[in-house]
């Protein structure tokens, strides 16, 4: 329920603060008092889009702020949860403090019993506590996800539809676990595709650790064999092979050298080392000998390290960055595909042994299962809306509202998928020949407000949203249609707290609280003001609503028995509101 509303320097309301209290509140005043400004200001505090135009000349930010009790309904406690989730904290008694700044450039803050939300929570929210039917505000009656939960209510589905959420749930709980079990062996079986491939292409290329480091030294001097063969042959020839080459110099030295030590003996060494570097010589020469041989016998040799290096690069981009990465690769995945083997192995113990060849077929069987109450239930459902859409067409007319026909119209073939069946209704207005329009296509904004109110009376549904305001409901009436809208308001102000602005004094004789909004101008400046009436006061305020200009006795008189009569027939506001 809204208890307070207090507004600063907002459009032309310069300081306000008003309570509010259950039942039927009704707000009256002059055309261009500030009435509807005040709606304004509220819708607002819900969440509303704010513009640095609403801020009152000369101020620099303008604030509202309001004061709910969550009720402990399905609503109530819909806003609750919402709201903490956001940061919250709401005490025991469910009290609520929204509080919104306005500065330059429409930017500001809103917080809730002091802790910072945004502007979209807080319209979530404020959809759980309050329904604003107006000309100007968003209506619940053009949204057509709301649609659903009119015919619901009016055909008493609400129980229904909950078990058919159930039902549902279990049903998607029953194809999520077939779903992840056959997603399951599908991933298992590419997995282990995948590893046997591996596994054979890292087996195949038999890797040895440093394998990689030998061919990098090697092709480079298979690169360069002809220049290499140039070399050694050179080297041979000078050492061992050319006429005049070393070893031959060499030998003659150490033959002049062995003559040398008969002449003098103390120098017998010199032809030792002589000899002894004759056969270093000789021994590097076969050396080169065997290097070129060596070289000869290698054709191709280049091309299949080259072709093996890049192999070996191949594996190590998906492998690992060296052979021992990739030989570690593959012992992991060996026993992973062991694991694999393992698992498979086990299932299929148990499934033989629960007499079944696999898991899917219980599963699959449990899925049915499920399928088969949802769908009964939801052709159930169906059939219960589709009676019930047509039931209000069939009825008379009322004066309180256009009769419009709640249509049901299928959008697909009934499913169990849908948590609330395969209905989808919309409100339409009464047939022209060739075409059914929407309601938001031919009925004005007090003529949505006073279908509106028509809903809410058949339906009751204060556990749903507890606050209703309705603007221009009383918009282009009067007489015996104004005195029906005017029941129908006192009939659905007992089950909710209902906001009115009417025009009609056999409207405002019905309040529970009658507040009196006034305008008046001061050192040049405008000041709206409302404050609650009773008695003499309120007796002036109907008379001067039916009267007009001109307040006679005889409208006094009308507007007290007005007050009398509305007393009698007025019963007492529920408790939940």
């Amino acid at each position: 329920m809204l208890r307070l509303l207090r507004i600063s320097n907002f459009a032309v309301i310069d300081s306000l603060e008003v309570s509010f209290g259950p039942g039927l509140n009704v707000l009256t005043g002059e055309t261009g008092a500030g009435k509807s400004i005040i709606f304004e200001a509220l819708h607002l505090a819900l969440g509303g889009r704010a513009s640095s135009d609403l801020i009152r000349s000369g101020a620099k930010e303008a604030l509202v702020e309001t004061l709910f009790d969550l009720p402990d309904t399905p609503g109530g406690r819909a806003a609750r949860t919402l709201f903490e989730e956001a940061g919250a904290a709401i005490e025991a008694d469910g009290e609520v403090l929204v509080r919104r700044r306005i500065s330059g450039g429409g930017r500001g803050r809103i917080y809730l019993n002091d802790a910072m939300i945004t502007a979209a929570t807080l319209a979530a929210g404020g959809e759980r506590l309050v329904n604003i039917h107006g000309q100007h505000a968003q209506q619940s009656l053009l949204r057509a996800a709301t649609h659903l939960d009119l015919l619901d209510d009016f055909a008493a589905l609400t129980d229904d539809r909950a078990a058919l959420t159930a039902l549902v749930g279990e049903l998607r709980a029953a194809e999520g676990t077939l779903d992840r079990h056959l997603h399951g062996v599908r991933e298992r079986a590419q997995r282990s595709d995948m590893l046997r491939f591996q596994v054979e292409e890292l087996e195949k290329a038999e890797l040895r650790a440093g394998e990689w480091e030998e061919i990098e030294a090697e092709i480079p001097r298979l690169r360069n064999a002809e220049r290499l063969r140039e070399l050694a042959g050179a080297l041979y020839e000078a050492l061992y092979e050319a006429e005049g080459a070393v070893s031959e110099r060499l030998g003659e030295a150490v033959r002049d050298l062995e003559r040398l030590a008969e002449l003098d003996p103390a120098r017998a060494d010199l032809a030792g080392d002589a000899a002894s570097a004759l056969a270093q010589v000789e021994s590097l020469a076969e050396s080169l000998r065997d290097y070129l041989e060596e070289m000869d016998a290698e054709p191709g040799r280049l091309e299949a390290l080259e072709e093996r290096r890049s192999r070996l690069l191949e594996l190590r981009r998906k492998y690992g960055n060296d052979e021992a990465a990739c030989l570690e690769y593959l012992a992991g995945a060996r026993s992973e595909l062991e694991a694999f083997a393992d698992e498979a192995g086990a299932f299929a113990g148990r499934w033989h042994a629960c007499g079944m060849r696999s898991p899917i077929a219980p599963l699959r069987s449990r899925k049915r299962g499920r399928r088969a109450p949802a769908s009964s239930t939801a052709e159930c459902e169906k059939a219960s809306r589709n009676s019930a859409s047509r039931a209000p067409s069939s009825r008379p007319a009322s004066p309180a509202a256009p009769t419009r026909r709640a249509s049901s119209k299928q959008m697909r073939a009934p499913s169990a998928s849908s948590r609330t069946g395969s209905i989808r209704p919309s409100f339409s207005s009464p047939p022209i020949p060739g075409r059914r329009p929407a309601l938001a296509r031919v009925a004005s904004g007090g003529e949505l407000s006073r279908l509106m109110l028509a809903l809410e009376a058949e339906l009751r549904r204060g556990d749903r949203i507890p606050t209703l305001i309705f603007d221009e409901v009383d918009a282009g009436i009067g007489g015996a249609v104004a005195e029906v809208v005017g029941r129908k308001l006192l009939e659905v102000s007992r089950n909710h707290q209902v906001f009115v602005i009417t025009h009609l004094p056999q409207v405002a004789s019905l309040a529970d609280i009658h507040f009196r909004i006034e305008k008046r101008t001061a050192g040049g400046r405008t000041f709206t003001t409302i404050e609650p009436i009773e008695g003499e006061a309120r007796i002036e305020e109907i008379a001067r609503m039916g009267a007009g200009l001109e307040v006679t006795p005889a409208a006094r008189r009308h507007a007290a028995e007005m007050l009398k009569a509305s007393k009698q027939k007025k019963p007492p506001a529920s408790s939940k509101v």
